[in-house]
Order: structure tokens, then C-alpha cells, then sequence
């Protein structure tokens, strides 16, 4: 059976003023129309809702059951106009992001920062995932944007980039190669190397400009996670190539040292990823809109190796 709505709002207005007339005077419709819709209401239901008092009428016990959730669908009803006009004013809502590992640790906090001053009451999630497993979620609307320091694999996703993340080489105090001032590419042939897992940005662009430079290295660690990465060359088991941006604190507390490497500079790509879709979140929109002025508009690519 279904529920008119429209009719539950008359006959609570009837339930609440005593009268059909008074009723229709309320809400600006004629008596008969009134009338008409509670009598559909009752054969509805197969019962009476109102008994005649004098000039007055009054709920049945039916009546007083109706009415009782009638008041609770109108204030949902009510709640739910409300809720809609918060989301579309951006007072209330949800923001699913997706991000890898350097970017969503070292970069996305102080941008979420920014977009929580401007929007508090929005609610943000967070996810952390390798850069195919990001897309794949927004893809299955898993996700409403995501931030990557890979390449794009998917056609329906487009990418705007944010910034070029340079990549260092890094290495302990107490490694000779602190001491220089620079190495040379042959310099890295031979030595312990401690790289990211397999399918992250930054091991992709580590080693392909390893390999462009002519240097094949085999990792005597292959760690997840940049932390685990820089706690290990920290302690002197080996060196490594990671974002300038995930190293600078341990850098000016001395832990670690960044040796330049003569002739080779090595970039990649931070990427803001969405669907190619025009029905994005309102919430998403905003934070789109809150980052693109900021964020270069030109194809996205996974790692940038220029010779200095």
C-alpha cells in the first residue's frame, strides 16, 4: 500500500488544529479537498481516523497510531530538506580521498588543513594505497578524488598535477657519502640499496632513472612505507632515493644527509586524480576548486629525469 505523503499532511494537520475547516484554512486548500483525502486515507486503511465531537472532530485509536508516525515521516521529511540544503551549502558532508603513501603522509595534511578552516563541519576520510589500487577505487566510486605519485593507467580518470616532487638520494651521517659534496652516477653502482615495494611512485621512478642513468642496482631491502625506508638508511644498512618532501625533517635533525648526484636530477609528478564524471560530490567540487588554482594543468607523467 502505498503512502501519500501529501495526505498524511492533511490528515495530521486535521489531527493537530480539531478541525476540517480550520485545516483547510491552514493550508490553503478548500474543505471538500480536504475531506476528500482523508476519506481516502481511511478506505486505505480499512478503518476510521476521525469521530465527530460537536463541531469539532477528534482521532480514533487508529487515528492516534497514524498520527503518531505521520509526525515522525513529516519531521524526517523536514530533517531531510534540511540536510540537502546543508550538503548543497557545504555546511555538512563527507570528502572519501585517496592517496599514496608520500603525498597522503607529507603533503595532503596541510591542504586538509586549509579545506577544514573554509568547510569544519565536513567530515574527511583518508585512504592509503599503492597508485593502482587508488584509481581502481575511484573507479568503483570508492573514492571521490584521489592524490598520486605514479602514472595514470585509466582513460576515464583525469589528472590535473599539483607539483614536480624532486627525489633525493639519501644516505646516513656516518656513510662515506656524506663526507662529499656530490657523487657520480658510476658512484652508485655496487652499493646497498633500500627501496620502496614494488608499485609505488616512487620505487616506479627511482627505478627508472636508475635505469636511464645506466646504474642496476639490486635492493638489499625492499620496504613498505617511506618510514621503514628512512629508518633503515638512518642506520646505516643502505642508501636510498626518496621525496625531498618525506626526508626534510630527518635532514635538518641530522639523522639523515642528501648527497646530490652530479648530472642527474630526478621529478615526478604529484597528481590530483578524478573521474571524468560531472556528477562529483559537491564536496569534492569544493576541493577541487580549492586546489586548482594552485595545481599546473598539463598531462601528468610519472617521473621527469633532467641532467643538470
Amino acid at each position: 500500500m502505498a503512502i501519500n505523503v501529501h495526505q498524511l499532511k492533511i490528515f495530521h494537520t486535521v489531527a493537530r488544529s480539531g478541525s476540517f475547516s480550520r485545516a483547510a484554512a491552514e493550508l490553503l486548500i478548500s474543505q471538500p479537498s480536504v475531506s476528500i483525502q482523508v476519506g481516502d486515507l481511511e478506505r486505505q486503511f480499512g478503518t476510521d481516523l476521525f469521530e465527530q465531537v460537536g463541531k469539532h472532530v477528534r482521532l480514533t485509536e487508529a487515528g492516534r497510531v497514524l498520527d503518531g508516525y505521520a509526525a515522525r515521516i513529516l519531521a524526517l521529511i523536514d530533517e531531510t530538506r534540511v540536510a540537502m540544503d546543508e550538503v548543497k551549502g557545504l555546511r555538512r558532508g563527507r570528502l572519501l580521498l585517496g592517496a599514496t603513501p608520500t603525498p597522503g603522509t607529507y603533503l595532503l595534511p596541510a591542504l586538509l588543513g586549509r579545506f577544514k578552516e573554509q568547510y569544519p563541519s565536513i567530515e574527511i576520510s583518508l585512504r592509503l594505497a599503492d597508485t593502482r589500487r587508488i584509481q581502481e577505487m575511484l573507479l568503483q566510486h570508492q573514492l571521490d578524488l584521489g592524490v598520486i605519485g605514479g602514472s595514470v593507467s585509466f582513460p576515464d580518470l583525469e589528472a590535473a598535477v599539483l607539483l614536480n616532487d624532486e627525489l633525493v638520494l639519501v644516505v646516513a651521517p656516518s656513510h662515506p657519502f656524506a663526507a662529499l659534496p656530490s657523487v657520480r652516477v658510476a658512484d652508485l653502482a655496487g652499493e646497498p640499496f633500500i627501496l620502496r615495494e614494488r608499485g609505488s611512485g616512487n620505487r616506479e621512478a627511482a627505478d627508472e632513472a636508475l635505469h636511464r642513468a645506466g646504474v642496476h642496482v639490486t635492493p638489499v631491502f625492499e620496504v613498505e612505507g617511506a618510514e621503514m625506508v628512512k629508518q633503515a638508511v638512518a642506520a646505516n644498512l643502505g642508501i636510498s632515493i626518496l621525496s625531498r618532501c618525506a626526508v626534510e625533517l630527518e635532514v635538518a635533525a641530522g639523522r639523515l644527509r642528501i648527497v646530490p648526484i652530479e648530472g642527474l636530477r630526478i621529478e615526478r609528478a604529484i597528481s590530483l586524480l578524478s573521474r571524468r564524471d560531472p556528477r562529483l560530490p559537491r564536496v569534492a567540487q569544493a576541493f577541487l576548486e580549492m586546489i586548482r588554482p594552485q595545481a599546473l594543468t598539463r598531462p601528468q607523467s610519472d617521473a621527469i629525469i633532467t641532467a643538470s
